[in-house]
């Protein structure tokens, strides 16, 4: 099977599908887009973009299709394209959360082949007026590999993503969900908490919030469905707040017994500067499933699919072992 598409769908134009529709665009493949809001289809239909009146017609010919809408519209999503999904159709998803939309594909379009994404790019602005052609360069990506995942799919989407400037990160669904709920679910919900505390103090606060509030409570400007939607559901966030609640804890007694929080300052300061200088080496992996999943779990990615007369073979980055 060929990794190129002729024709990718893309379901849902705001901040994320409608980047993936420039950058689909950019890479040089036929790319049409669909939206359940007027308003959202008729602003990316005025940027030069063809934009179908129905989901149905957009996936007609689409020999992959992206569901791009928030997850509570998945699945009314997924009843209306069952009957128009052609055969050998890829179905993948750029939601944050991967066991639902995995769960709910099983349900209604058991019959589709279908490959969990979630693109780590977004930014607290949503909309297609916020979509931008490069907003993926250098991005993490999952893609989910089950143990029943169709490898060629994988690695046809995993090219794609390779093409738009991405790092594929393969990973289980449920892998992937408990990974982001401490790294995205728990910023949302400690940014909405500063945001209400920051300022709880009154008009002083309001003069002097500078560079530490403002940093810590960006994400807090991002639209509030959309923070619920990352987060509601994934029980793995629970065991994240408690961890983080434990740490809130001890700095609030170190302070009640007018001690220090200089410990926890210096194990915070050293968590976050051991990440930003991680090391990383070339490798390259076999097309394996059971490789490609472990390889996600030390934390590497892919950066290149190439396929020779001797078959698939890899290109990827990881931490040293």
């Amino acid at each position: 099977m060929t990794a190129k598409f002729d024709r990718v769908a893309v379901l849902g134009l705001g901040l994320i599908g409608g980047s993936l529709m420039h950058a689909v665009r950019h890479s040089g493949l036929d790319v049409v887009g669909y939206d359940i809001d007027g308003q959202t289809a008729a602003a990316a239909s005025a940027s030069g973009f063809p934009v179908t009146a129905t989901d149905a017609s957009a996936v007609h010919g689409a020999d992959l299709i992206v569901l791009a809408m928030p997850l509570p519209q998945v699945p009314d999503a997924l009843h209306s394209l069952a009957p128009h999904l052609a055969p050998g159709a890829l179905l993948t998803d750029v939601g944050t959360l991967k066991e639902p939309v995995l769960a709910a594909v099983r349900e209604l379009v058991p019959h589709a082949t279908f490959i969990g994404g979630h693109p780590l790019a977004g930014t607290e602005e949503s909309g297609w007026g916020a979509t931008d052609p490069l907003l993926f360069r250098d991005a993490p990506w999952t893609l989910t590999i089950e143990p029943d995942t169709d490898l060629d799919a994988w690695l046809r989407i995993a090219e794609l993503v390779c093409d738009l400037g991405a790092k594929p990160v393969p990973t289980t669904a449920a892998e992937q969900d408990a990974a982001v709920a401490r790294v995205i679910g728990l910023p949302h919900v400690l940014a909405e908490a500063l945001a209400l505390t920051g300022l709880a103090g009154g008009p002083l606060g309001l003069s002097l919030a500078a560079g530490s509030y403002m940093s810590g409570s960006r994400v807090a400007r991002t639209r509030p469905d959309l923070v619920a939607t990352w987060c509601d559901g994934n029980q793995a966030l629970v065991g994240a707040l408690d961890d983080v609640i434990a740490h809130l804890t001890s700095a609030r007694d170190e302070l009640a017994a007018d001690r220090s929080v200089l410990e926890l300052a210096l194990a915070g300061h050293r968590a976050r500067i051991n990440w930003e200088h991680r090391a990383f080496e070339p490798v390259e992996l076999p097309a394996d499933s059971g490789q490609l999943r472990a390889h996600g779990r030390r934390g590497g990615w892919i950066t290149a699919v190439l396929r020779d007369d001797d078959g698939v073979r890899l290109l990827g980055m990881c931490p040293p072992a």
